[in-house]
């Protein structure tokens, strides 16, 4: 298993001692911060994930302020929002027991002294039951290429999405990234394409990838990269494209799917654009040629 990130908001009245060094055996990688502004900053830092928060239960929105009761209420509030597991540790007893008791179910209180080994085994166990870190385990190369993708792996692994035409439109965005790719988009086209393609009876010219719609893009990178693109990630793209297409192709598609006459096409359709995004992944800029 990967570490898990773990962002602790203690506001320095909890002594955390060697507690950082103890959640290794767990498999957590614990970063501490003294008040909520720190760990907002912290918390919306796209460069790091987190999974779990743990929180003292005398919060602190500025270093400097003293606890309270409101700015508690505030920053649970918060933190709920954020979709991921969240704690409350004590190690003393709090003015404002009452409140902490009504805002904060039980099972997410602990006291830190005496049960932090329970807190991190939670932790653990929550974080591994994830959807969202299932999925990113299972799809490690292609989560950390396009984490976008995140929402399709999800409904992928666990939702039944045989009429779900909402996996089209997903498909079609991510399409469009791959299409903007900066290893596709500054690149300038072949020489074949360069004088152009018929399609519909027109001919389609450009200049560089980044010029041509998403569907002219599917067929110059079959024309133009053929010994560069291996033929499954030239099929894979071109169906993705063609199934996700607007217009009266797609009312079709969207028809068929949600009566259910065609039960494994979005899964197909995932499955597809995962190959061409595990091809993207492993794309070398310096060593890649046309």
């Amino acid at each position: 298993m990967d570490k898990i990130n773990v962002l602790w908001m203690n506001n320095g009245d909890v002594k955390l001692h060697d507690y950082p060094e103890k959640g290794i055996a767990y498999h957590l990688s614990i970063t501490t911060c003294q008040c909520m502004t720190d760990c907002r900053h912290k918390m919306d830092d796209l460069n790091t994930r987190w999974d779990a928060i743990i929180l003292n239960a005398e919060v602190k929105i500025l270093p400097n302020q003293i606890p309270n009761e409101l700015d508690l209420i505030k920053v649970v509030d918060e933190v709920k929002v954020r979709n991921i597991p969240w704690f409350v540790v004590t190690s003393k007893d709090l003015k404002y027991e009452e409140i902490l008791r009504r805002i904060v179910p039980d099972e997410r209180i602990y006291n830190i002294k005496n049960e932090y080994d329970i807190l991190f085994e939670t932790i653990q166990i929550k974080v591994s039951n994830n959807p969202k870190i299932v999925a990113r385990e299972k799809y490690g190369v292609v989560y950390k290429f396009c984490p976008d993708i995140e929402n399709l792996l999800i409904k992928l692994e666990y939702e039944d999405i045989k009429d779900d035409v909402t996996i089209l439109n997903e498909c079609r965005k991510i399409l469009e990234w791959i299409k903007n790719y900066t290893l596709f988009s500054d690149m300038d086209i072949s020489y074949n394409i360069k004088k152009g393609f018929e399609k519909n009876g027109k001919q389609v010219v450009a200049k560089t990838y980044s010029e041509l719609s998403l569907n002219d893009f599917s067929i110059a990178i079959g024309l133009g990269l053929s010994t560069d693109v291996p033929i499954f990630v030239k099929r894979c793209f071109y169906a993705c494209v063609s199934t996700t297409n607007p217009g009266s192709h797609k009312t079709e598609v969207d028809a068929t799917i949600r009566k259910g006459d065609a039960p494994y096409v979005t899964k197909t359709l995932i499955y597809e654009l995962l190959n061409v995004l595990y091809w993207c992944a492993s794309l070398n800029e310096k060593t890649f040629k046309l």
